[in-house]
């Protein structure tokens, strides 16, 4: 009888754990789920930094190109070199090239600056707009941080 007894605990322990698992499995999957698309909804508005003088919030703008890193660097260090309090590594940043479109076709009104990132990539060609929500960054280097929205081309 205490075989039985036995037997019978290890079968319920058994159940029990297969329970345990598929939740475990299901709960890892939501999870997953829940992450891809805050990872979607993050591409979308991410931080970035830009020049004060050279934010225009609301106004698209299009991607023109990719900074080198070594330029990138430079341009988030103090004039002269070294690291601002705020950028500790400058090398974590990505930096674009981008161009408002202000004023119609034609090349007229057009306002070119950088942008700024941390595991920020953007597509040449694609257009965004920075939000109307923006903060002082560093005023060493003169950079606001603001969210840029939209996506596409």
């Amino acid at each position: 009888m205490t075989e039985r007894k036995q037997q019978d605990a290890e079968n319920v322990e058994s159940a029990e754990r297969r329970s345990f698992m598929k939740k475990g499995a299901l709960a890892t999957g939501a999870l997953a789920l829940g992450l891809g698309s805050a990872g979607s909804a993050s591409a979308q508005n991410q931080t970035v930094l830009v020049y004060t003088y050279d934010y225009h919030p609301g106004v698209q703008f299009r991607v023109t190109a990719s900074l080198e890193q070594s330029t990138t660097v430079r341009l988030l260090e103090r004039p002269g070199g070294g690291d601002v309090p705020e950028i500790t590594q400058p090398d974590d940043y990505s930096g674009y090239v981008i161009r408002y479109q202000l004023g119609g076709g034609g090349g007229q009104g057009q306002i070119t600056t950088l942008v700024f990132g941390r595991d920020l990539s953007l597509s040449t060609g694609n257009t965004r707009r920075f939000s109307g929500d923006a903060s002082i960054f560093s005023s060493t280097l003169n950079l606001l941080s603001t969210t840029i929205e939209g996506g596409g081309n």
